[in-house]
Formats: structure tokens, C-alpha cells, sequence
């Protein structure tokens, strides 16, 4: 097995004469299973009169019997992507005698999410590492313990943390279908979003690969709403500050606004945490935490309200690079979708409240 992780081709030929390729050199890859027998590009021939292509058909000896494969090679494990290569070898089997071969998706990496597709589907799966997933009417061979030796390149690292979660929490925001990625674009911006529309194409493609959106017919909308949210919540990381300074500052809330927008005008929020209160039931909090942009702090405002032994605010300057916080506020309160985040990631009562404004969020694609 190669010792470095190699990048994957976004080039699907390559990937399959790279396949193809490393097929040929190491026929004892999957041992005890041994590929005796690699065709290229399998013409199959049909009961009902319709020829399909197949990528190709490799045969194995495996105790004393032949196995042949008819395979489908496809270069990414995005779930589009996949079922995509599941549907193609369906159709493909189903058109052919029965039982003369072995329907197999050669991927990179055998995940446990492609696994279990497989299984559902009742087709067999190899990778490039030699994991092998082989399901016949008279015997199931395995092996997953090999570590994934094939690194996929992909366009953004992480949608769904800092500028790129903006494109989900925009989905989410109202159950709508939108015509074009402008469409989307322009509706960020107006809510405040600073993200570009390069940024915006390239998350949804990514939505689209993991069957969260649909952008099929020329419309795009959300297909699992819950699973988008739950996906926010996993990918969320916390703001980077920049500086903190403890404030003292009037308990009432609205006395406390007035002094901030005095100083800050619309450069700060309150938490998600500290914003609970506008979107659920809950007891109002005698501490605060308040999100202000990266702006020179007015000498006056230190002298007249920091105090480190008596403060009820806890004030975070935060960079350029964490302003998604301020995305979709009103009235200086965090959003509904960031207050939620904020609170699924603290303890057993704020997730409580978080469940709550869970219900509300997603009751809108329920209608």
C-alpha cells in the first residue's frame, strides 16, 4: 500500500486508467482475493435488445471459484456522486442474464455511509486501498480495516463553519425555491452576509453532491432541512476574538442598547446565547455576551463602563474573518438559526431551549 496519501483526479478518465492501472500491478490488492482476468469497457449484451457499456469486468479467483465483476468506476464518494454509480449499474444488471455478474462500485474509500448503500442496493464495492465489500446468493466477503490512502480535493474545506455556513443558514431561513445562484447570492447580501458569489456557487455544489439541496428543473431547494441544521450544528467551531473587556452596563437590556449603539452604531450584536429569550421561553439572564466587529474601541467608552470586578457584560471584539455572527441580525439581536447553534453547543438546560427554537425553524418546510 502507497505510504502517502495521494489526491484524488477531479478528471473521471484519469482516475479510471489510474484504476485500471494499479489493478494491473497489484492483482493480490484484496487477498485472498486475486484478479486473475481485467477488461476494459465491457460491452454487455442485453435481453431486451438494449446494449449497455459497462467501465469494465475484472475476475477473481476466490477458493477454488471465478467471480466476475461488472464495474462502474466513479472518482468521488459524495453521495450525488455515488448514487449516481449505483443507479447506472442497476440499470445495467437488469438488462443482463442473471446471476452472470457481480454488479461492484469501484470508489476511493469504502465509507461506512457508501457500505451501507451498498448493502441496501445488493452491490458489491472495492476501493483503491484494498477494502473490499462482496455480496453474492452464496457468500459475503469483507475487508474495511484498510485507512484511506486516497484523498478527494475539494473546493471548500468545511461549508458548514464560519463564511461558508452563511449559504445554509440563508436556506433555512424561509422555505422558498430559488431560480438561479444570483437569486441566492443577492439575498445573502441583503441580509448582511459578506461571502462571495464564487464562495455561494461552490457550497452548493457541495449541498447538491451530499443530496441536501435538489438544483434539478431549474429550481434549487432544500430536500432534508433537519439534516442541513444538524449539520450546522456538527460543523459550527467557535469565534476566534480578538480581544475581550469586561463591562459593566445597565441591566435593563434597552437602556444597555442605547449605549452601545451610541458607540458602535450597528457594528455589534448580542449572542446567541444572550438572544434566547427573543425566540423561546426562558428566563432572562443577568449576564450577557455581546459580538462587536473589529473597530477602534472609543477611549470614553473604556473609562466610563469597563470593570473587570463588576461587570455583567462580556464584551468580544472579533476579526474580519468571524463576522458571519453578525449575518441576519435585527435590532442587534443574533439570528434565529445562530441563536440556535450557539445554544446546541452548551449544556443540558440551553439545549433544552435549543429544541424549541429546533421545532420553530423547522415547522416552515413543513407547511
Amino acid at each position: 500500500m502507497d505510504n502517502n496519501k495521494k489526491m484524488i483526479t477531479n478528471n473521471t478518465d484519469s482516475f479510471k486508467s489510474e484504476v485500471f492501472s494499479k489493478l494491473s500491478e497489484k492483482r493480490n490488492l484484496y487477498d485472498p482475493l486475486i484478479i486473475i482476468e481485467i477488461v476494459k469497457t465491457l460491452q454487455l449484451q442485453s435481453t431486451n435488445l438494449i446494449n449497455r457499456e459497462a467501465d469494465g469486468m475484472i475476475r477473481f479467483n476466490y477458493i477454488r471459484q471465478e467471480l466476475d465483476m461488472v464495474i462502474e468506476i466513479i472518482n468521488r464518494t459524495a453521495p450525488q456522486v455515488v448514487e449516481r454509480g449505483i443507479a447506472i449499474l442497476e440499470k445495467m444488471i437488469s438488462s443482463v442474464e442473471d446471476g452472470k455478474y457481480i454488479p461492484t462500485l469501484i470508489v476511493p474509500y469504502l465509507s461506512p455511509a457508501i457500505i451501507e448503500r451498498l448493502k441496501e442496493k445488493k452491490i458489491s464495492g472495492l476501493d483503491l486501498n484494498g477494502n473490499y465489500y462482496i455480496a453474492t446468493d452464496n457468500f459475503i466477503a469483507v475487508r474495511l480495516d484498510n485507512k484511506n490512502q486516497y484523498k478527494e480535493s475539494v473546493n471548500i474545506k468545511d461549508i458548514y463553519s464560519r463564511n461558508s455556513s452563511i449559504v445554509s443558514k440563508f436556506l433555512l431561513g424561509e422555505n422558498t425555491n430559488y431560480q438561479k445562484v444570483s437569486d441566492i447570492y443577492e439575498g445573502i447580501k441583503k441580509l448582511g452576509g459578506k461571502i462571495t458569489l464564487s464562495t455561494v456557487s461552490k457550497v452548493l455544489t457541495a449541498l447538491q453532491e451530499q443530496l441536501i439541496i435538489s438544483k434539478e428543473k431549474g429550481e434549487i431547494r432544500i430536500l432534508q432541512p433537519a439534516k442541513l441544521l444538524s449539520n450546522l450544528c456538527t460543523g459550527y467551531r467557535s469565534p476566534v476574538v480578538a480581544k475581550i473587556l469586561r463591562v459593566n452596563l445597565p441591566q435593563s437590556r434597552q437602556d444597555a442598547k442605547v449605549i452601545l449603539d451610541k458607540y458602535f452604531i450597528n457594528n455589534w450584536i448580542w449572542s446567541g446565547e444572550s438572544s434566547a429569550e427573543f425566540y423561546a421561553t426562558t428566563t432572562s439572564s443577568n449576564q450577557f455576551t455581546v459580538y462587536c466587529r473589529n473597530i477602534e474601541i472609543p477611549q470614553e467608552f473604556i473609562q466610563k463602563y469597563v470593570d473587570v470586578r463588576f461587570y455583567n457584560y462580556t464584551f468580544c471584539v472579533i476579526p474580519e474573518s468571524e463576522e458571519y455572527l453578525l449575518y441576519d441580525s435585527k435590532e442587534n439581536i443574533a439570528s434565529k438559526i445562530q441563536t440556535y447553534i450557539e445554544l446546541s453547543q452548551l449544556d443540558k438546560r440551553e439545549k433544552e431551549i435549543a429544541k424549541d427554537i429546533e421545532r420553530d425553524i423547522l415547522n416552515e418546510f413543513s407547511r
